[in-house]
């Protein structure tokens, strides 16, 4: 099978941002509520969902939306400061362009994403995005990749979502397109068309299955 379009999620898939947006949160929970959560804890509930994970300290601290709005902040300035791409990501989404192939981002966080993929050169190796601004409602419902697909009228057949979650692998079937999990996990499946724990393996599967520009 020959994939044109890869849609890529980014937390988690792209950039290495759990281990930082969790930081953030301990940090912010020892300055104002004297507390010591574990950061590990805190990311492993982040990697589930990120809405369930605030819902979660919000209940257990009784946190107000002051806390949120101020944390949220702080979270952006840690992240831009600290998260980096995984390894070998660049490369891999310059191979995708160069192929002739084209790369598009879908991700529930804003446009600070979009700065950080600036940050670290990715900006001009994407076709389109979609981020928290355009509105669509959260993963799994599949509206934010039908968008790219029907804007950028994709052959579905051609079109592979790369994510990192079970709501990622969830809304790429309902969109009708293949999904690409990743994980560190060598366990973990969840029944998706492909399985990679690292940016050599997805090579490897772009690399036999990408539509070259003499194939177009």
């Amino acid at each position: 099978m020959d994939f044109k379009h890869i849609i890529w999620d980014f937390d988690g898939t792209l950039y290495d941002t759990y281990p930082h947006t969790a930081r953030a949160l301990q940090i912010f929970l020892k300055r104002e509520y004297g507390v010591n959560e574990n950061t590990l804890e805190i990311e492993a509930q982040m990697r589930l969902s990120m809405r369930d994970a605030y819902a979660f300290y919000k209940d257990k601290y009784d946190i107000d939306e002051e806390f949120w709005q101020s944390y949220m902040d702080y979270r952006v300035l840690y992240e831009n400061a600290n998260a980096i791409p995984y390894n070998n990501a660049h490369l891999l989404c310059k191979f995708i362009q160069e192929q002739g192939s084209f790369n598009y981002l879908f991700t529930h966080r804003d446009k600070a994403a979009l700065s950080m993929l600036q940050k670290h050169g990715f900006f001009e190796l994407f076709k389109d995005f979609v981020t928290k601004e355009d509105n669509f409602d959260r993963k799994p419902c599949p509206d934010g990749l039908n968008h790219l697909i029907g804007k950028h009228d994709m052959d579905k057949d051609k079109t592979l979502f790369i994510g990192d979650r079970e709501i990622d692998l969830q809304c790429a079937r309902v969109a009708g397109i293949k999904f690409c999990l990743y994980t560190e996990d060598v366990n973990q499946t969840l029944g998706a068309d492909f399985t990679v724990q690292n940016f050599s393996d997805l090579y490897y599967i772009l690399n036999s299955t990408l539509t070259t520009k003499k194939d177009d």
